[in-house]
């Protein structure tokens, strides 16, 4: 459910996503952030998803991020991605073509059902180191136990 960010009565959470891509071995990783409204650190995982494509990997990072959400018994986010192409589809702005990607979206907006709130926001990259490190770590890491 949707609402009007004056109706809110308390601040979200917000979140942060990105992707790492090995376009030599089509292998991926994804990192997520939580912060508390007041921007404390509550929550940062990073995992490899192994030879996918890029959109695979927004997606993916959206979904890892909402499901920490509701298991966390967050219900207001604020979502932060550099996929401005992403953030355009999720806002219900562009359409979804592709069919896998399509299963994502639609993923998405059933985890949607869990919140009260959720928007979200295309960021510069630069706006998002912890989370792009973090992504860019896990798969560096799975690279050297290849």
């Amino acid at each position: 459910m949707f609402m009007p960010a004056l109706q809110m009565l308390v601040s979200p959470h917000i979140g942060f996503t990105d992707g790492a891509f090995c376009s030599t071995r089509k292998l991926s990783s994804v990192a997520w952030s939580i912060y508390e409204p007041h921007g404390e650190l509550i929550d940062l995982q990073g995992i490899c998803l192994g030879r996918t494509t890029n959109n695979i990997v927004d997606y993916s990072t959206v979904i890892k991020l909402l499901s920490e959400a509701i298991t966390l018994d967050i219900w207001e986010l604020v979502v932060n991605l550099d996929s401005q192409l992403v953030v355009l589809q999720l806002n219900r702005q562009y359409s979804v073509i592709n069919p896998q990607t399509l299963r994502m979206y639609l993923c998405i907006h059933l985890l949607e059902r869990n919140f009260d709130y959720i928007t979200y926001h295309h960021i510069p990259r630069h706006m998002n180191t912890l989370t792009y490190a973090l992504a860019n770590y896990v798969l560096d890491r799975h690279l050297q136990n290849m």
